[in-house]
């Protein structure tokens, strides 16, 4: 008995600590291994736009440039107008800092008056005066220049801490708009990634084939034919997801009057990529941003109203009929696939581990031994 126990705790460990070093070393490998996933998906949605232009005659190397450089275009044409509207945002914050001082000042009269509890506003300018008439207090049988130069230290204390918020959210919105061009050099490898994939699609198709035995080569063509209709419709699918959704956040977020309402728009259904996570993110974003830019309340509900609007649509209507299954991973496995992609490599990995779920899938499905984890992944029979 206490042996069959130490091979049984031996085994767990072994599996535990097999589990742990292999996404440690994902982890790790974060900067190789997330832009070449991402370019193999990539590539396999370019590849129809890669043959339609071989037949219509142009060589197979010009046709890998060209479908990936309106790739590369598509890319930096969205960066470049986020990093636009992030450098408007900065430019005006100023005024969006003291819209939001004055109405927290009047939730912070509120909470006073019926609780008696007192709120430090973070967007307040400070107030040299009380400060002064603290210093002032504090040093009364000091001499008239030591009361001075009290006063000149809580008058440069206030003005330091009063400008601290508007300091700090501007950093912020520099470091994003430097990241996001930043990140441009990780386009350009994940670019250079898919011309060559692009290039050389058939050798790989044929070399992946060549691991197969003779007697299953149908079956390895079957497998391969499905993983790539599978991550292709995950992906256009979910382009026409993020389109929709667009347009209708641009319409509902201009009626509000919030300030960049096309690029947040843009920034909210990009976003819905990413399943369940995705949707509650941007739509929080998205309310700070019209609280923000408008301090209408007015605006707000209209922002909440819309993103309500979206998201029938993209359940009752975008989902079913123009996407339908984009993949066949059972919510469960969605999650989890969400979560460890996010530990593993952030936000590729919250979008490139779902279609790497559908690939396992779709390999586990042909191989008798694995067909209990295809199932159990899977959507088919899920409400069985």
């Amino acid at each position: 008995m206490k042996d069959k126990l130490k091979r049984f705790l031996l085994i767990l460990f072994l599996v535990i600590g097999t589990f742990y070093l292999f996404f440690h070393g994902l982890a790790l490998a974060k900067g190789v291994l997330a832009p070449l996933f991402l370019a193999v998906i990539l590539a396999m949605m370019l590849a129809p736009v890669s043959n339609w232009l071989e037949g219509k005659g142009v060589k197979r190397g010009w046709a890998a440039l060209l479908s990936d450089l309106v790739f590369f275009l598509f890319v930096v044409g969205v960066f470049w107008a986020v990093g636009m509207e992030v450098q408007k945002l900065t430019s005006q914050w100023p005024s969006i800092q003291d819209r939001l001082s004055d109405k927290f000042g009047q939730v912070e009269s509120f909470v006073e008056e019926n609780s008696g509890f007192s709120l430090d506003n973070p967007f307040s300018q400070g107030s040299p005066q009380g400060e002064g008439e603290q210093a002032s207090r504090g040093g009364e049988n000091r001499g008239s220049s030591q009361q001075t130069s009290g006063d000149g230290k809580a008058q440069q204390a206030s003005d330091s801490g009063g400008g601290s918020s508007g300091i700090s959210v501007k950093s912020i919105l520099t470091t994003v708009a430097s990241r996001l061009f930043g990140s441009l050099s990780a386009i350009l490898l994940i670019t250079v990634y898919i011309f060559f994939m692009l290039l050389y699609r058939r050798r790989f198709y044929q070399a992946v084939l060549k691991f197969v035995p003779g007697d299953k080569q149908e079956e390895g063509k079957q497998v391969l034919s499905e993983i790539v209709k599978d991550a292709r419709q995950y992906l256009v699918g979910n382009l026409i997801l993020v389109a929709a959704l667009s347009v209708i956040y641009a319409i509902g977020f201009s009626v509000s009057g919030m300030g960049s309402p096309f690029t947040t728009a843009f920034l909210v259904g990009v976003l819905s990529l990413v399943p369940y996570v995705g949707n509650i993110v941007g739509g929080a974003i998205a309310l700070a941003i019209a609280f923000a830019t408008t301090g209408d309340l007015n605006a707000v509900w209209i922002v909440l109203g819309t993103i309500a609007v979206a998201q029938f649509v993209e359940s009752y209507l975008i989902e079913p009929y123009l996407v339908g299954n984009r993949i066949k991973v059972n919510p469960l496995f969605t999650i989890i696939a969400v979560v460890v992609g996010s530990a593993v490599w952030g936000i590729i990995g919250m979008i490139v581990f779902l279609p790497l779920f559908s690939f396992i899938k779709a390999v586990a499905d042909h191989v008798p031994m694995l067909k209990p984890l295809g199932y159990t992944i899977g959507s088919e029979g899920a409400k069985e």
